[in-house]
């Protein structure tokens, strides 16, 4: 696992990704469950902009890249 300063291996970014764009987990629990911080997701998220958040933290739009379905909305509860 990634730690403070320590650079993710791409096996773990692909995990980041899918976690992103096919769960309801918050960048928060996705850093705990990876152990990395907040800012390390966030900033895979802005790389692949898997979602995108349009300056709300509890609402975002998950970005379809190459698979031709539409865009999945999903709110945090």
């Amino acid at each position: 696992m990634a730690g403070q300063g320590n650079p993710m291996h791409e096996g773990q970014i692909r995990t980041v990704v899918s976690l992103l764009a096919s769960t309801d987990m918050s960048i928060p629990e996705i850093a705990q469950r990876m152990g990395c911080s907040r800012s390390a997701i966030a900033a895979v998220n802005r790389k692949f902009q898997v979602r995108q958040y349009q300056g709300r933290r509890s609402t975002w739009e998950v970005s379809v890249h190459d698979t031709g379905d539409s865009e999945d909305n999903r709110t945090m509860a």
